[in-house]
Order: structure tokens, then sequence, then C-alpha cells
């Protein structure tokens, strides 16, 4: 169990990364698209700094964060403990 608990940690610690990555790319991308054509037409104003999610904005990706990290040091305790 206690590998089990490791391995499906580090997965949700991964996936809770990539859907973070995922976000702030699409924040980057709007932006970009928000930009492009005032650039273009060399009128009007640039919006301001793209606004960027933090980690915690998303409930899903907080939400694996946290769980990934309880199971990881759960299943690290339990690899360890059995090893002795």
């Amino acid at each position: 169990m206690g590998k089990i608990s490791f391995i499906s940690g580090m997965g949700l610690i991964g996936l809770s990364g990539l859907l973070f990555t995922i976000e702030r790319f699409i924040a980057v991308f709007q932006y970009a698209s928000e930009s492009f054509p005032v650039k273009l037409n060399g009128s009007g104003s640039y919006p301001g700094e793209p606004s960027m999610p933090g980690i915690f904005d998303n409930f899903f990706v907080g939400f694996l964060f946290i769980l990934g990290i309880v199971l990881l040091v759960y299943g690290a305790k339990k690899l360890l403990t059995n090893k002795n």
C-alpha cells in the first residue's frame, strides 16, 4: 500500500503542476492575442500586465497538490517503516 500511495502522490503532484502550467500558458496566450491587434494597427493601448493565476486560484490545482503531498508523505512513511 505504501508504494501505491507514494507513486499516486507523485502523480497527483505532477498533474497539479501540469494544470497550473496550462493555466499560465493560457493566460500568456490570451495576453498575446489581445496585444497583437494593437501592435498590428499601431493605435490603441496595450492591455496591462498579463494576469497570471496563483497556485491556489484553481480549486483542482490546490486540491490535487495537497492530496499529492499527503499521499507522498504517507507512502514514504509506510515504505520506510516496512524496510526496518
